[in-house]
């Protein structure tokens, strides 16, 4: 009896918030593609909400093995907050199922909400011809009762050539990831666009090429040769990687929305 009366509130739980459990994924379900030669853009979207196989300019692929994705942190609940990510090959477990919202030739909108129904994250993703590049939208929401204290991630492992020849860098707005060679030279940039509605925001460059963990999103920052600026200099191993984050209370039933960029050097 008391098996049963856990199964049907474990139920009525995931009926409420959307919540059943969703695995990571690297399977392709939305493709976009623009321009050709040195404005091409490819690149493809998981059901989940990941860009995998972003290549520009044409066949110079930009992604390593260890995928692209969102990672969210709920600070409040100790000890050492929550950690809720999803890096395409591999998660934290903790997510509902992602619905798509919209799908067309230039974007796909994904929303998805934690198992324990406390955040809704809702992302946009749009190729923009112009510029051959991807704008990122992340909507955060709290759904709880009390304002709570977010830290919202935006992680790629970023190498664009041979990873014993990549350069890392982070900054105050982007993160790069760029060959360290004679021209032609490539790059992934991930930048932060306009002002976003939160205390703080930074971008980093990883030592390795996983993804963080949200609630220690500065741990792996920098390391091998250290040029300062937490710029990431590496020639020996293909441990590189790149991560915007942001930090800031959301009120209770408010939303808080970030604009990201990635785009070819």
């Amino acid at each position: 009896m008391t098996r049963h009366l856990a199964l049907v509130v474990t139920i009525l739980l995931a009926l409420t918030w959307g919540a059943l459990p969703s695995q990571a994924t690297t399977t392709c379900s939305y493709d976009f593609t623009t321009g050709s030669g040195n404005t091409y853009l490819g690149y493809c979207v998981t059901e989940n909400g990941n860009i995998l196989d972003i290549q520009t300019p044409f066949g110079q692929n930009m992604l390593g093995t260890n995928g692209e994705g969102y990672g969210l942190c709920d600070q409040n609940i100790q000890p050492g907050g929550v950690n809720y990510n999803d890096y395409a090959v591999s998660d934290t477990g903790n997510w509902g199922s992602a619905e798509i919202l919209s799908h067309s030739s230039t974007s796909v909108k994904i929303v998805r909400t934690t198992a324990d129904g406390n955040w809704t994250l809702t992302q946009t993703i749009t190729k923009v011809p112009k510029s051959s590049s991807i704008t990122v939208i992340m909507a955060l929401k709290n759904n709880q009762h009390v304002a709570d204290v977010a830290y919202l991630v935006r992680f790629a492992d970023a190498e664009p050539a041979n990873p014993t020849d990549d350069l890392w860098i982070g900054n105050l707005n982007s993160a790069l990831a760029r060959t360290a060679r004679s021209d032609p030279n490539y790059g992934l940039y991930l930048s932060n666009v306009n002002d976003p509605p939160f205390s703080f925001w930074q971008g980093y460059a990883q030592s390795v090429n996983t993804g963080p963990n949200a609630c220690a999103f500065a741990y792996n920052e920098s390391g091998g040769t250290d040029l300062g600026s937490n710029v990431w200099w590496n020639f020996a191993s293909p441990n590189g990687s790149i991560e915007m984050a942001y930090v800031g209370t959301v009120g209770a039933g408010q939303t808080k929305t970030v604009t990201l960029s990635y785009r070819a050097l």
